[in-house]
């Protein structure tokens, strides 16, 4: 049989496959006229394929040329959808059927009128082509609230994953999340096109895809193809209406849900616009079943809630940068006051940095490179090893690469110190918070850059200020303080200062002083001393060069949080950490 035979039986039989379904589906419905029109397409079928067995080639041809005419023209009244009017053609495949971009796009771009329509009990007239209109009035329901947020938080804790399907296109790595939640249930072995195994081609509609290599494949492989299959690649309006029309193209737009004008669940689910009716099984419709799956509209409307993506005036959806950090505690900060103004200029954006580019935002993108563990020159100057190391580092991020810096790179490597100041729970007490915060920030390992006391943890702790002479201890001390108030919602209560005898002082004055000569015994030492209070080491009575935290107290050591040290003595040193200190020549302070 000739390559052009097959293909010609290849497709009789397609078509007698779906006009088998349709006959099936019309009997179960009791739709008389949808049965009547089956079964003629059936025996119109039967009689092309019976021309074809007898070597009637031409004649099959034509005969298959006339059906398929008929076909189309069922389609293209159907393409009148989502305007008013609908065909009830039981021969369009429920899933993945297409309209031309003029039509679907002219159906996203509907402007909203300048108040949405009112809807009335849940029900809004005329849902059609206006997503607009259906995304104003959308109500998520109570008991759909915590699938919408769970969704949401996979959605960001897998950005990076997302963000590497994505990396050289203008698809928006959310979109891409959203349709796996969709299509895969956030599997990762799943085919992104219709959720079928990565352990071989797709089965389902689509079948056979992708077209190249060979089982198993990998999910950011499958999911890339999806993304040219689907022409999303393709798409440069990312706006509201648009993003509602494409998922809606993705799952399919001519079904069941537009021949009942039920608004489909894949983007509708969990709100008022959307009660019951799907597909419980492939290509039969049961319209007394309610959709268990929170729909894309309600995800995106939560992602939107949580700060992960925002939406502008102008129906412009932008993904916020700190969803790359994959925390969702991150998405927004509270730096208020004096305290954090130099927290708020380290980790502000400093531009699009290339090849060229010569900046002290430059030096700040060299530092954070040298503390992610990518070493280059901390110069000022983006030359060729900058970026070579932000390549590596993006690369190492699961992206193609980078050349040019973007904000979600800028917030993924400055996410140590975004962590080290998110907020805490609050303990029961100030000293129980205040160590809270202390290793919270120790756990990102803060450290210098750049040179001796610089970098930009120390301009964090010091507001500012960096170089030789800035020795950073009480700096750390003094920010954790100021931390663990905010996330108190009380005043700090004790003075802020950057000099260690300045701390002792304030302390001698206000009578929080514990000298060493006080706890000269491990009893004293476990009645006086608390958790949470600080430590200073004393060179001699009149000075002292060294504080930190009291982690616990032992009988003849106690251990430690600290700041600036790993230097000779523990002083001085370009790191905080945890230490272990022994007693003699040590005071402490109460913070209280």
């Amino acid at each position: 049989m000739t390559q052009e035979r097959m293909a010609i039986r290849e497709r009789i039989e397609d078509l007698l496959y779906e006009a088998t379904l349709a006959r099936d589906i019309a009997q179960a419905k009791g739709d008389a006229a949808a049965l009547e029109a089956a079964k003629a397409r059936r025996e119109e079928l039967k009689l092309a394929k019976a021309l074809l067995a007898r070597d009637e080639f031409n004649e099959a041809v034509v005969a298959l040329q006339v059906i398929e005419a008929k076909i189309r023209d069922h389609a293209a009244a159907a393409e009148k959808w989502p305007f008013p009017s609908s065909t009830n053609d039981p021969f369009e495949p429920p899933e993945k059927a297409e309209f031309s971009d003029a039509q679907l796009d002219a159906a996203a771009a509907k402007q909203p009128s300048a108040e949405p329509a009112k809807v009335a009990a849940g029900k809004p007239a005329g849902w059609s082509e206006d997503y607009q209109t259906l995304w104003d009035t959308m109500e998520i329901r109570a008991d759909w609230r915590d699938d919408a947020e769970f969704a949401a938080r996979k959605v960001v804790e897998s950005q990076k994953r997302y963000a590497a399907v994505v990396s050289g296109a203008t698809v928006p790595w959310w979109f891409v999340a959203i349709v796996h939640c969709m299509e895969c249930g956030f599997k990762f072995d799943r085919h992104l096109l219709n959720g079928d195994p990565l352990s071989g081609r797709t089965v389902r509609v689509p079948a056979n895809q992708p077209p190249f290599g060979s089982p198993p494949y990998d999910w950011e492989t499958a999911a890339r193809y999806a993304m040219t299959y689907e022409e999303l690649d393709k798409i440069t309006d990312w706006s509201l209406p648009n993003v509602l029309n494409r998922w809606h193209r993705y799952n399919g737009v001519k079904n069941e849900y537009q021949r009942r004008k039920i608004p489909t669940p894949y983007l509708w689910s969990g709100c008022y616009h959307y009660e019951k009716g799907k597909y419980t099984r492939d290509r039969y419709f049961d319209p007394e079943v309610p959709s268990k799956q929170v729909g894309a509209a309600i995800i995106l409307k939560t992602l939107i809630e949580m700060g992960a993506v925002s939406l502008g005036a102008t129906n412009v959806l932008k993904a916020n940068p700190l969803a790359a950090t994959e925390n969702l505690s991150l998405l927004s900060h509270d730096l208020p006051g004096a305290a954090f103004k130099s927290i708020e200029q380290e980790l502000a954006f400093p531009g699009a940095l290339k090849v060229g580019s010569s900046s002290l935002g430059v030096k700040r993108l060299q530092e954070w490179l040298h503390l992610n563990g990518y070493y280059t020159s901390i110069d000022g100057d983006f030359g060729a090893s900058t970026e070579t190391m932000l390549d590596r580092f993006a690369k190492a991020q699961g992206r193609i690469g980078a050349k040019v810096l973007d904000e979600e790179l800028w917030a993924v490597l400055t996410a140590p110190l975004r962590r080290a100041v998110t907020k805490v729970v609050p303990g029961a007490s100030f000293e129980e918070t205040v160590l809270k915060v202390a290793r919270q920030h120790i756990a990102e390992r803060p450290k210098e850059a750049g040179g001796n006391n610089c970098g930009p943890w120390v301009r964090a702790y010091m507001r500012g200020a960096e170089g030789a002479d800035q020795l950073w201890c009480a700096g750390f001390t003094s920010l954790i303080f100021e931390q663990a108030a905010r996330d108190m919602g009380i005043k700090v209560p004790l003075k802020r200062q950057v000099g260690v005898d300045a701390l002792v002082a304030d302390a001698k004055a206000s009578g929080r002083f514990i000298a060493e000569s006080e706890v000269g015994t491990p009893l004293l030492r476990a009645s006086r001393l608390r958790p949470g209070y600080l430590f200073v080491i004393r060179k001699d009575a009149k000075d002292w060069t060294h504080v930190g935290f009291v982690l616990s107290v032992g009988a003849t050591s106690f251990d430690t949080i600290e700041g600036n040290t790993g230097g000779e003595g523990g002083v001085d040193g370009d790191e905080a950490r945890q230490n272990n200190r022994s007693y003699p020549s040590r005071d402490f302070i109460r913070l209280i």
